[in-house]
């Protein structure tokens, strides 16, 4: 399979790889930029895969970064897991590194991946050399507003935790139609994102990679790992931004309007090691826009 660079030019995408954890799950990633290389983990949004970061490929290897980009259970070719909790996941992430020969890495989550890479900062902290939440909800003890948030965002986090098998069925429905028909998905986000966020959209590069992850097959467990990452963000997370030790680097655009720019305000003053990245006029998608900057704190 091929993709595009920001030129138009095609590129090979790299294959997904698939190891066995110690539970007999299968976990698997994806690796961009320079093999050997400073390698950090980078944990994607909600529904995602790992080829999430397919359109900053050729940032990583610019900035010689190995990105490892793998999915979480449910979604792509990892195994579903009904018991996933952010503490789980640091330590699918640590059998990753482990399985790679990987001692110390930096991690990236992005939306939905925010807290997830919040829980490594917590959890794997000896092992960390960065950790960077970009755009990445607060803790439900924050009791942020939602009246900035896009309307089809309110309603999934009210429907979630009291119709799972609904939502769910609902995540799915809209991802097999990205499917089956992903110009009409992309032309729908031209319409519906807001304008900040479509201006991101448009650059050639980050457009193929979102049309082809739209196109690309899709694991049966996807709208039940959509609904889960919700469900995980909408209750007690296991353990409190108070209690990370490292330092953490909060990115979040103050135009954001899938998770408002006042998560990231209130992470950055929660952390207590925190340097908060405000991004003026900037939406949801900064990672796009500033991936140079975000890999760049990770080395700081």
């Amino acid at each position: 399979m091929r993709d595009t660079d920001r030129n138009g030019n095609l590129i090979a995408v790299p294959d997904v790889s698939v190891m066995e954890l110690a539970d007999g799950r299968e976990l698997a990633w994806i690796e961009y930029g320079v093999r050997e290389a400073s390698p950090v983990f980078a944990f994607h949004g909600s529904p995602g895969t790992c080829h999430h970061f397919a359109g900053l490929a050729e940032v990583a290897s610019r900035k010689g970064v190995r990105l490892i980009a793998p999915d979480r259970p449910g979604y792509g070719h990892s195994t579903y897991q009904s018991a996933r909790s952010y503490e789980s996941w640091t330590r699918d992430v640590a059998q990753l590194a482990d399985h790679l020969g990987i001692e110390r890495f930096g991690v990236i989550g992005h939306s939905s991946g925010g807290p997830n890479a919040a829980a490594c900062g917590r959890f794997l902290a000896d092992r960390l050399v960065g950790c960077a939440v970009v755009s990445g909800p607060a803790p439900p003890g924050a009791n942020v507003a939602k009246d900035e948030m896009l309307r089809s965002n309110r309603l999934a986090q009210r429907v979630a935790p009291v119709a799972p098998a609904l939502s769910g069925a609902v995540f799915e429905a809209g991802l097999r139609q990205g499917r089956r028909a992903p110009d009409k998905a992309m032309a729908w986000m031209d319409r519906t994102l807001p304008p900040c966020d479509f201006a991101v959209i448009q650059r050639p590069e980050v457009r193929a990679a979102l049309r082809a992850e739209l196109a690309r097959p899709l694991a049966a467990t996807a709208g039940r790992a959509a609904v889960q990452d919700l469900q995980l963000e909408l209750k007690p997370w296991g353990f409190a931004l108070e209690e990370i030790e490292i330092a953490i680097h909060v990115w979040h655009g103050d135009a954001d309007r899938n998770v408002p720019f006042a998560n990231g305000l209130y992470q950055a003053s929660a952390i207590p090691d925190a340097t908060l990245h405000r991004v003026p006029h900037e939406g949801h998608w900064i990672h796009y826009t500033h991936f140079d900057e975000i890999l760049d704190c990770l080395a700081a």
